[in-house]
């Protein structure tokens, strides 16, 4: 037997749910990626650097530019990391990414 067709406000509906269930699915998956919980912080040489980092790595949810708004130092689990708390230009998600600074290098 065939399906009953969707009327359009169900139809709309159903691709509502599956637009969620996609952002919902994609968060969970960036943080497994470099940078998006303090366990997998990206290594950098410089402070310097933090900013240019958190701009380069695109949005999970959109692939769209990070804007930093804001870039600190702060100890979590006994571990000195930068923290930059970035904003995305395009869907406007917010959220933390985690670096830390590597020991430099002596001659």
């Amino acid at each position: 037997m065939a399906k009953k067709k969707l009327s359009a406000r169900a139809a709309r509906r159903a691709s509502d749910r599956d637009a969620e269930k996609l952002t919902r699915d994609l968060e969970r998956l960036a943080l497994l990626e470099p940078g998006h919980t303090p366990a997998r912080a990206i290594v950098l040489d410089a402070a310097s650097q933090v900013e240019v980092a958190a701009r380069a790595i695109p949005c999970p949810r959109c692939r769209g530019l990070f804007r930093v708004q804001d870039h600190t130092a702060e100890t979590l689990d006994g571990v000195r990391l930068r923290v930059a708390t970035v904003v995305c230009s395009t869907c406007g998600a917010g959220r933390q990414l985690y670096f830390r600074l590597g020991a430099a290098a002596l001659n």
